[in-house]
């Protein structure tokens, strides 16, 4: 396989994202390499996230489940993807053109290496989305640019989630760690992640940041118990 012929499935877990989906569609759509399908997943949205998916012009599955979080949302896409890749996006973000082929040249350079990430800008709801904006950079490792071997993904299994629904990926990760699992950071703007009212990433008070104190609670769990099975 060559970087020109990458195959891959792009997975949108979506809620309440009527406002944003078509942009986010349209930015993998965008791409030098555009994937086989796109898979939307609405978690249980309230609005028009649904109608906004069917009426693209794109190649679209829509998955439809009751309200069960952002990390079932991805996992549902995930298990769905028949591709030997899987990239994932937030519904409220960004792809820059660029971004897969970037990506899928260093996982077709390196067998050993699991999934691919990238720097990410930040933009306000209101500002203009661009590469070069006036938001931060900031490695986003995260759903906004993971690219991954379905075959690692099938390794790792579901994604959990955790009270404040933060949390999912960062102990997803650390389980493919545990596994061996190589991933790395590409030092480059590769997609533009969208702050707003409403987002997960808007606002993370003391209340919902203890999804991440659950991962790390998960993780320090499964050493214990690794540990204790290497003793007994």
């Amino acid at each position: 396989m060559t970087v020109d012929d990458f195959d891959y499935t792009a997975v949108i877990p979506a809620y309440n994202a009527a406002a944003t989906l078509r942009e986010a569609v349209d930015s993998i759509m965008a791409q030098t390499i555009p994937p086989r399908v796109v898979i939307v997943v609405d978690d249980g949205s309230t609005d028009d996230t649904a109608q906004v998916a069917d009426a693209i012009a794109a190649p679209i599955t829509l998955i439809r489940q009751a309200n069960l979080g952002p990390g079932a949302a991805t996992s549902a896409g995930l298990r769905a993807a028949t591709t030997p890749f899987v990239a994932t996006l937030d519904a409220d973000d960004l792809w820059l053109p660029r971004k897969t082929a970037v990506q899928a040249a260093l996982l077709l350079a390196d067998p050993g290496l699991a999934g691919v990430f990238a720097l990410g800008r930040t933009f306000a709801g209101g500002e203009s989305a661009s590469a070069d904006g006036p938001g931060p950079v900031r490695p986003l490792w995260t759903r906004t640019t993971l690219l991954f071997r379905t075959e690692a993904v099938r390794q790792v299994g579901d994604l959990a989630d955790f009270p404040g629904r933060l949390g999912d990926l960062v102990d997803w990760l650390a389980r493919g760690r545990e596994l061996g699992h190589r991933h790395t950071m590409v030092e480059e703007v590769l997609a533009l992640r969208r702050i707003r009212p409403g987002s997960l990433s808007y606002t993370i008070d003391a209340d919902r940041a203890r999804g991440y104190l659950f991962a790390v609670h998960a993780a320090l769990a499964r050493r214990r118990a690794a540990n204790d099975e290497a003793a007994s």
